[in-house]
């Protein structure tokens, strides 16, 4: 429920569980636990990233829609990409890693470092289309004559 809540306002919050770190790797439970947070991370990601392919939807739109939705697509890939930083995701990363769970983390590992393309992406477009905004905001209460 708390996830579809921040979906809803445009933000994915990776859910983290509150379990103790340390020899976690030798713990078959705690390793499957994290497996789960992790595909569970993962098709999170997958959502976020496959939204680009949605914009071409609302292209028809105008450029004020074009320029929020990278507005709103930077803050939620930002939002992502400090999340993957944080050392509770990291640590639970490294047990994965030590406890050899390469099938998942591989998937992983890939959307995160595509996350960061995304978020450097999203950046760079709204940035540019910040320039026209102004002119794109006149002309949006004109009227023909």
């Amino acid at each position: 429920l708390t996830e579809n809540v921040n979906r809803m306002k445009g933000c994915t919050v990776l859910y983290v569980p509150q379990e103790d770190i340390e020899e976690a790797a030798q713990d078959k439970d705690r390793v499957q636990r994290f497996e789960s947070a992790l595909i569970h991370w993962t098709r999170q990601i997958k959502d976020v990233l496959n939204e680009k392919d949605n914009v071409e939807s609302s292209e028809n739109e105008g450029p004020l829609a074009e320029i929020e939705f990278w507005r709103a697509r930077t803050e939620d890939l930002n939002n992502i990409r400090n999340q993957l930083e944080r050392n509770d995701v990291k640590q639970i990363v490294e047990v994965l890693d030590e406890a050899k769970s390469t099938y998942y983390l591989e998937p992983f590992n890939k959307l995160a470092s595509l996350i960061e393309e995304g978020s450097d992406e999203a950046i760079d477009n709204l940035k540019y289309l910040q320039t026209v905004q102004p002119a794109c905001e006149n002309l949006s209460v004109c009227s023909v004559k």
